[in-house]
């Protein structure tokens, strides 16, 4: 699952800033920490781009150094991702979603809050089910009865992911971030400086 990921992570950086360098492409993504949520090594990046010039979904820019921009099958890739990680909860793997989050603006804000709204609908099914779990062993007590708190952390981590999915919905609603499709849309950071989540959508861009 990580490896989706690192796709998500390499080819949304090169959305924005190519065509880009390698090493620019890494020091912003580890500006970013990625090694400590993502845990994508500085190494790995370089890896990365040669496997996804590989696959067809960047492409090299001639220059000294060689400089990289996503091809047609790259965006289509990115957004195939983008929108899974918003939208799919993996109980297994809470990078994808992190991941997605850092490039969640590139899509429209409605298509954003239905894919939440999505995986609104996804979470409450699985709370229910880590419930019924934790019924089941302690009725058939064919586990080790300590066995049903583990589906009662994973109940709470579920719900906590809930709570939060419905706030950012509500931040969103709010207008918060900008948007593809939005005044001055696409965000792009400034000296380094990226813009604020609530922005004044009557100044220039």
């Amino acid at each position: 699952m990580r490896m989706s990921t690192t796709r998500l992570l390499l080819l949304g950086a090169v959305r924005i800033f190519q065509p880009v360098h390698g090493y620019l492409l890494r020091r912003e993504l580890l500006s970013w920490q990625v090694e400590d949520w993502a845990h994508v090594k500085p190494g790995s990046i370089y890896s990365g781009l040669r496997t996804l010039t590989a696959h067809g979904l960047i492409e090299e820019v001639a220059g000294e150094p060689v400089a990289y921009r996503l091809t047609p099958d790259g965006e289509v890739e990115f957004r195939r991702l983008l929108v899974a990680a918003l939208r799919e909860p993996d109980a297994g793997d809470a990078t994808r979603l992190l991941g997605g989050l850092c490039f969640m603006t590139a899509l429209p804000r409605a298509e954003v809050r239905e894919a939440l709204g999505a995986r609104v609908l996804v979470l409450e099914a699985m709370t229910s089910n880590a419930e019924a779990t934790v019924r089941s062993i302690e009725q058939t007590r064919l586990a080790p009865a300590p066995a049903a708190e583990l589906s009662r952390l994973i109940g709470h981590w579920l719900a906590g992911e809930h709570s939060w999915v419905r706030e950012l919905c509500d931040r969103l609603d709010a207008g918060h971030y900008r948007f593809a499709g939005d005044p001055g849309a696409p965000d792009q950071p400034v000296e380094g400086i990226w813009p604020p989540a609530v922005l004044d959508f009557g100044e220039s861009a």
